[in-house]
Parts: structure tokens; C-alpha cells; sequence
């Protein structure tokens, strides 16, 4: 592969998926924390992040950097280079069939920490293949099937419906990616037929910039989760800053429910073509980032600058105290994933 393809990857990766837009300057190294200590490993369980390019190791080392105990990893064919597929107009996922493989052995031996979820294609997918992947370690699965590139079919297509059965049926955890914008009737209508899903709901349900919509769906549905995961580039800007803006709010809701709220990074562990400094740098400003959201009253991420472009800057954290940060960083994460020990 080229290194403008490998570069090119990479930036669509920070960016988000399916996004057209692109960052207005050169990704900078992160700002030094002011230590060189490396953060005693907490409770901490990171419920969204995409291990692409066989980044199993260098993963390792960002977690304990970041003093996160353990990561749920999520096999992402369409973000990762060696899967050789590209999205289409179709709206089917591509390569999730090599790429479930891929994570399955890559996590093999590390699974204390890396815990695997699969993904799949629901129209498309066998209970039988399903079967064989969580009895060789996958602990549950993604689905990206709301997301607007991705969205071959209504969630709640008849199609679908055997995989929906099987999930609930069996208390598998699953990670949904839906745009509410677009399909939060299909979303409410896929809870409504399948209530005792064990569903966790990517990046705020998809409402990081509407928390009145994120309200409904969680005043509608007392049993969904939410992730509160935030991507890279763009997509992450968006959301730190929107969330800011009502961060007393959300802090609010997080501590009258705080069992509905389940910590993530979205994380995609891509090699930059900068090298490997580089990646790391990247890799630990979004982890940091997503853990101050949670943890501190101060973090750093990228922000839109007054001149145009990005630049690293200071964000409002939602600083929540104990017991709803323990709930929201690892307990809730840990309840949900107790299935995979059934």
C-alpha cells in the first residue's frame, strides 16, 4: 500500500467514517503532560475502540499509559488498511466475515484485557457462524447497521430479525452505532419488539449535540445504555464542544441515572505515516480527552481555533464524583460484559 493511501486512511479514520469534511491543519504532537510517570492502572474500562492494522500491543501500551485496565475491541474491516474493502452505495458492511477472524486471533491471548466483538452484517449473518465465534472468545457484538453509509435496511427489517432474536435471547452484549438524526423510529421500534436486548447505544445514542433527544430515548427505554465515546478530528470537536455548552446538564442526567452511562474512547488504532511517535501522541490525546470528559474538570482535545483550523485547547470536563464515575468508568462496563462468563 502507498504511503498517501496509508495517509489518506489514516486521516479518514480521524476524521470519522463516511465524513467529507477534513481538519484545516497538520495533526501536532500532543502537549506533554507534565510527567513522564506512566498512571497507575485503575478500574477503568474502555467500551469502544476499533483495533485495526494488528495493533494489539501498541494498544496495550496506550491503555497503560492512560491507566485503563481493559478495552473492549471491535473488529472495523472498513477502517482498516490490510481488509482491502471500501464502502459502496450498497449500505452493506464489507469484510466483516475476514476481519471477525482477524480479531479473534490477534486477542487469542490477551483476552483479560482486549475483550472481542465481533461484526456482522444482519441480513446476512448465520446463527451457526455467530455460535462458532463466541464459543472460540468473542464476548459480544458491533453493529454498525444505523449508521447513514451503512444502512443496507430498516434496524428493524424482518431481515434482521433472527439476529435480534438470538442477541436477546442469549443476553449478548451488543454496541449499536445509529444516527438518531435518521432513524431513531427505527431504533425505538427495534426496543420496542426485542426489550430485554443487552444494548449499549455508541456516542450517546448518536445525541451528543441534542440531549433532548437523548433524554426521550432514555426516558422511552428504561433499560438502554449509552456510550459516551468520542471519535477523532471532526466528529470529536463537534461533540466535546456541543457537549460543553450543556455540560450541567448532562452531568446532571449522568448523576440521576448514572447506571445507564458506560465510558468509551472510539479510539481506531491506526499506524499514522508520521511514525509511530505520532501515533501515540494522537492515540493518548483521544484517550485522555474521553477520560477527562468523565474524570476532570479541565481536559484537552483538538478545538476550532479563532484563525481557522484546529488546534489543541482546553474543554470543560464533566467532573463526576463517586459512585457515578466508578459506574460510569468500569462498574456498568463490567455488569454489562458478565454475560461473556455465562
Amino acid at each position: 500500500m502507498s504511503a498517501e493511501r496509508l495517509a489518506a486512511l489514516w486521516l479518514a479514520a480521524l476524521i470519522g467514517c463516511g465524513s467529507s469534511a477534513t481538519p484545516e491543519t497538520e495533526p501536532a504532537p500532543a502537549p506533554a503532560s507534565g510527567s513522564s510517570a506512566t498512571p497507575r492502572i485503575r478500574d477503568r474500562v474502555d467500551a469502544h475502540v476499533h483495533l485495526v492494522e494488528g495493533a494489539s500491543d501498541e494498544l496495550l501500551a496506550a491503555l497503560d499509559r492512560q491507566g485503563i485496565a481493559a478495552a473492549i475491541v471491535i473488529a472495523s474491516p472498513h477502517l482498516d488498511p490490510r481488509s482491502g474493502v471500501a464502502l459502496d452505495d450498497s449500505g452493506v458492511l464489507p469484510g466483516w466475515r475476514a476481519a471477525n477472524e482477524r480479531l479473534l486471533s490477534e486477542t487469542a491471548g490477551q483476552r483479560e484485557r482486549l475483550i472481542p466483538f465481533i461484526a456482522v452484517e444482519p441480513s446476512e449473518v448465520e446463527i451457526a457462524e455467530l455460535e462458532a465465534w463466541f464459543e472460540r472468545g468473542a464476548c459480544g457484538v458491533k453493529l454498525y447497521a444505523g449508521h447513514q453509509r451503512l444502512h443496507a435496511r430498516a434496524l428493524d427489517d424482518a431481515a434482521n430479525q433472527p439476529l435480534f432474536d438470538w442477541l436477546e435471547s442469549h443476553h449478548v452484549p451488543l454496541l449499536l452505532h445509529v444516527n438518531t438524526v435518521r432513524f431513531r423510529d427505527e431504533l425505538a421500534r427495534l426496543l420496542r419488539a426485542h426489550p430485554e436486548l443487552e444494548l449499549v447505544c455508541a456516542h450517546l445514542c448518536g445525541s451528543r449535540s441534542d440531549l433532548d433527544r437523548l433524554a426521550g430515548l432514555l426516558d422511552e427505554f428504561p433499560r438502554l445504555r449509552v456510550d459516551t465515546s468520542h471519535g477523532a478530528g471532526e466528529h470529536g470537536v463537534e461533540g466535546f464542544t456541543a457537549i460543553e455548552r450543556e455540560r450541567e446538564r448532562l452531568r446532571a442526567m449522568i448523576e440521576a441515572e448514572p447506571e445507564r452511562f458506560v465510558f468509551g474512547s472510539d479510539l481506531v488504532t491506526l499506524h499514522s505515516p508520521l511514525g509511530p511517535d505520532v501515533s501515540a501522541q494522537e492515540w493518548d490525546l483521544q484517550l485522555a480527552a474521553n477520560l477527562g470528559l468523565i474524570e476532570r474538570e479541565q481536559f484537552e482535545f483538538w478545538r476550532r481555533a479563532e484563525a481557522g483550523g484546529l488546534e489543541v485547547a482546553p474543554y470543560q470536563g464533566l467532573a463526576l464524583d463517586d459512585p457515578a464515575r466508578g459506574l460510569v468508568l468500569a462498574g456498568n462496563a463490567r455488569r454489562w460484559l458478565a454475560a461473556c462468563a455465562r
